[in-house]
């Protein structure tokens, strides 16, 4: 969806990329090639697919997950976003981001994608011996591959990015088996982390060349991996973790978020500024059932993640999927934080420590991790108060409304909270694999067997030229972690 308004977007974020680098006054004519050595190197091709990447999360799968996960909803005077809220979500949506995501869509203007810029700094990089920023690479295609089969189910993989080997019609691997491929691609990823090797400098947006953080990303990533599929294959699962654990692996905390920075110079503000701003701000309103989840907990984020209605001056949400039939106008409805979330310098974040805590606290309660579940969910509860520059430790004590009950319930629904407003897809996606909290259907949902909307379906420019597309499924088919629905 928008492809070409995306490409504008990363087009216009790579001024400030060169600004960033050194010897780049041919950036965007080398990058238009990523895949021929002799016209780019990994230090220029690297942030280009950082912030292609950050640009498909923020602005498409941020929206989608957002509305489905009822943290927003389509506002009264406006209709951009109301066939995710109808559940008409077909073969047509999103074909611009899944070439994004694997090799880039020329009839758009933009000739290479996130996956296959990052096979060309993972080749070269190994060839050049510049093993940091091969397992950089590495480390970020495991990433968007799970964004992909958590979206699709099954998706090109083990064929996919081969077409000079002359592969143009890759299969389609099984989700489950894509996920145990992904643990061995972390692994060989932080076996290439060295002290002695080149580290990327501020060519790296996200953590500037700091490999004990990219090592701290990379078991983060696998616990992510393994926590998904807790539901799902449990043994798999305790047994994953329970290695991490055993090995001492380091994870991400409070603060160390793996984020893409954005700024307010013209072209490259934050994806999803530029998404809403270029079309119609009133497009998105706050849903009531988040509004009444922090009113009723007298929860201090509802500032940071939203501004009061200009009629009313309270924190007044709208009944998801309600749209243009309930009357009214935009100005009628909370909506989205102009100054913290929709402003133009906000950074596209990929993991953040609140979440990496989250990820931990479940990992112990289920018993399969070492330490103090409580301690970890209270942590992670603190830290995405602090994210927002708010204090939550009363939440969290003795009496607090968020005081932990070592129930997994907690931890879920906590999450389900923290994610609003930055991490949008991965509310949706986690709320998919739990069930928590219970979500009402959209009033304007189309009737579906499962009731809600649980994945994507393989986009019209895939089926049209892959005849291994798998057959079409529908919307409400679960992807294969999901034992929920």
């Amino acid at each position: 969806m928008k492809c070409m308004k995306l490409n504008k977007i990363v087009f216009g974020y790579s001024l400030l990329v060169m600004a960033l680098l050194s010897s780049c006054e041919d950036f965007l004519d080398i990058n238009t090639d990523p895949n021929n050595p002799a016209s780019s190197t990994p230090q220029l091709t690297l942030p280009a697919a950082q912030v292609q990447l950050a640009v498909q999360l923020e602005a498409q799968y941020n929206i989608l997950g957002s509305v489905l996960a009822h943290y927003w909803t389509q506002g009264p005077t406006a209709s951009q976003y109301s066939g995710i809220e109808q559940y008409n979500i077909t073969t047509t949506n999103y074909t611009g981001t899944w070439a994004a995501m694997y090799a880039g869509n020329p009839g758009a203007g933009f000739d290479t994608g996130v996956l296959s810029d990052l096979e060309f700094v993972r080749k070269a990089a190994l060839a050049n011996g510049q093993a940091n920023y091969a397992a950089v690479a590495q480390l970020l295609q495991v990433y968007a591959y799970q964004i992909l089969v958590d979206l699709y189910d099954k998706v090109p993989y083990s064929e996919a990015l081969k077409g000079k080997e002359g592969i143009l019609s890759p299969r389609f691997d099984n989700g489950d088996v894509i996920y145990d491929d992904l643990v061995l691609k972390i692994d060989e990823a932080l076996s290439w982390i060295s002290v002695s090797a080149p580290a990327p400098g501020n060519d790296d947006l996200i953590f500037r060349g700091d490999m004990t953080l990219w090592r701290k990303f990379g078991n983060t990533l696998k616990l992510k991996i393994f926590v998904r599929q807790a539901l799902a294959r449990p043994a798999k699962a305790q047994e994953g973790i329970e290695e991490l654990y055993a090995a001492n692996a380091q994870f991400l905390s409070t603060g160390e978020d793996a984020r893409v920075s954005f700024s307010t110079a013209t072209g490259n503000e934050n994806p999803l500024w530029q998404e809403l701003n270029l079309t119609t701000p009133q497009n998105l309103v706050a849903s009531k059932t988040s509004i009444d989840a922090l009113q009723n907990n007298s929860d201090s984020r509802i500032q940071a993640l939203y501004d009061v209605a200009p009629v009313t001056g309270q924190y007044d949400g709208l009944i998801q999927g309600t749209g243009t039939s309930a009357g009214g106008v935009y100005n009628d409805y909370a909506r989205p934080d102009a100054a913290i979330i929709l402003t133009k310098s906000a950074p596209v974040y990929l993991m953040t420590g609140y979440e990496s805590l989250f990820l931990q606290a479940e990992a112990v309660q289920r018993g399969w991790g070492s330490g103090s579940a409580k301690a970890l969910y209270d942590a992670a509860v603190l830290a995405s108060f602090a994210f927002w520059g708010l204090n939550g430790s009363a939440m969290v004590g003795a009496g607090g409304e968020y005081e932990y009950d070592n129930a997994l319930a907690t931890i879920y629904y906590q999450k389900w909270l923290a994610f609003n407003g930055k991490q949008g897809y991965e509310g949706w996606t986690e709320w998919r694999r739990t069930g928590v909290p219970v979500l009402q259907k959209s009033i304007q949902g189309a009737p579906l067997t499962n009731v809600f909307p649980l994945r994507l379906i393989w986009p019209t420019n895939e089926v049209s030229s892959n005849p291994n597309v798998p057959a079409l499924t529908t919307v409400d088919t679960p992807v294969w972690w999901d034992t929920t629905f």
